[in-house]
Order: C-alpha cells, then structure tokens, then sequence
C-alpha cells in the first residue's frame, strides 16, 4: 500500500510514483487526498491504475471565504451554494476520478463510496454515460473485469 504524505518533495513524490509502479503486477493500492498531489495532474496510463475508489464529498470548510464565495455567485448569479460549494467538491472528485482514465484505450473502475452522491444536487454534475448506481458493486466489478 502507498499512501500519500504531507510536504513530500519533487524528488519524494517521483521516487514514490516509481515505487507504485513496480508494484503493478502485485496490486499496489494508492491511497491519496482528493485535491492533493496524486489526484491531480497525475498521469498514471495504461494498466498503472485499473480502478479509483473517491471517498467522500471534499466540501469545503464552511469558513469566510466559502461563505464569500456563496454570497457572491448567489448575487451575481443566484446560484451561489452551487457554484460556490457544490460544483468546486464535485470538480475535485471528478479529477480524483481521471486519473483513471487519462486516453480511448485506459479501461477502470470509479467507484464513488458516499450515499450523497446518488443526491440529486450532486448526482447531477456526473457525466451520464456509462454511469451504474447500485449497492451491489462488488458483482458490477467482476463484470466489469471479466
């Protein structure tokens, strides 16, 4: 398992990467933070990374800059808790997701692994193609990888 650390250099996180890699054939896992380093402007192509579990909605902290953010696009577009909460985590777990699927020819799983994501305020920013809601996940991915 390699999990992402806090404040690791440029040279760390290509040292880490590689280690990832060698362990394809074993079944390394990456455990990484939505929005941090390895979520996004990764490539990982090919058979590197088969599959990305996103956990959870990263909602922002409801400090004053959220609250700002809200406030301003609820003005200027009366849209504010979307734009301003709803769309930025929603944004963060689909780069999480990506990193899956970086070209036509990468095949993997994206499992989101959070009740709310099936709500109709988040359901509705996923792409519709290809998209299954089931709790029945574990055969969906035999299927899937078959």
């Amino acid at each position: 398992m390699f999990w992402e650390k806090n404040g690791l250099s440029k040279e760390e996180k290509d040292q880490f990467l590689e280690s990832f890699r060698q362990e394809r054939k074993l079944g390394g896992v990456l455990l990484g933070v939505t929005g941090a380093n390895f979520a996004e402007g990764v490539d990982l192509p090919g058979d590197l990374l088969n599959g990305v579990v996103v956990v959870g909605l990263p909602l922002a902290k409801p400090d004053l800059k959220t609250k700002e953010s809200i406030k301003y696009y609820d003005e200027r577009f009366g849209k504010g808790w979307d734009y301003g909460y709803v769309y930025p985590a929603m944004n963060k777990c689909l780069q999480s997701a990506g990193r899956c699927i970086r070209s036509e020819t990468d095949k993997g799983a994206i499992i989101f692994l959070d009740e709310r994501f099936a709500w109709p305020n988040y359901f509705c920013c996923f792409p519709a193609e290809g998209l299954r809601v089931s709790k029945g996940y574990e055969v969906l991915l035999q299927e899937f990888f078959r």
